[in-house]
């Protein structure tokens, strides 16, 4: 038995939302910013967003928790603060989902390993390293504590 489907003209913004979503978990802002592309109708944008949420499809804490999980090896907590705050979600639900979160000392330390892989120890190459590790989104203390640990 064949499928029949929808014309994309007559398949539902809703219907295409979902799909969007299941592709990639969004935040609320990310999908309001999809459906401002897709139509000015303020009135569809809030109803569709509100049984989205109502069916758990955007859910912001579930993000922001899944978001930390897959990230907490590859960036440091400054970064991943600030990506979860450009994505729309309120700073308590970010600090709650940060907050698990351990030491990211052992992170701090594989990427200087890895910044100083090919570099010699000078005192130009140190100065980098600590603006790298800030970029990563590393605590000024730590990359502090980390810097001079690598370096005596």
């Amino acid at each position: 038995m064949m499928e029949v489907t929808k014309p994309k003209s007559q398949v539902s913004l809703y219907e295409r939302a979902v799909a969007y979503i299941l592709n990639m978990p969004k935040t609320e802002k990310q999908m309001r910013q999809w459906y401002a592309r897709k139509t000015s109708d303020k009135l569809l944008i809030d109803q569709d967003i509100a049984r989205l949420k109502e069916y758990n499809f955007i859910d912001d804490i579930e993000y922001a928790r899944m978001f930390v999980e897959a990230k907490k090896e590859k960036m440091g907590v400054g970064m991943i603060r600030n990506k979860l705050r450009l994505n729309g979600i309120l700073p308590e639900v970010i600090e709650q989902a940060v907050s698990v979160i351990g030491s990211q000392f052992d992170f701090a330390v594989s990427c200087v390993e890895k910044y100083m892989r090919t570099k010699d120890k000078t005192p130009e190459n140190k100065s980098k390293l600590f603006r790298w590790l800030l970029g990563k989104g590393i605590a000024y203390d730590l990359c502090t504590e980390v810097v001079n640990e690598y370096w005596n």
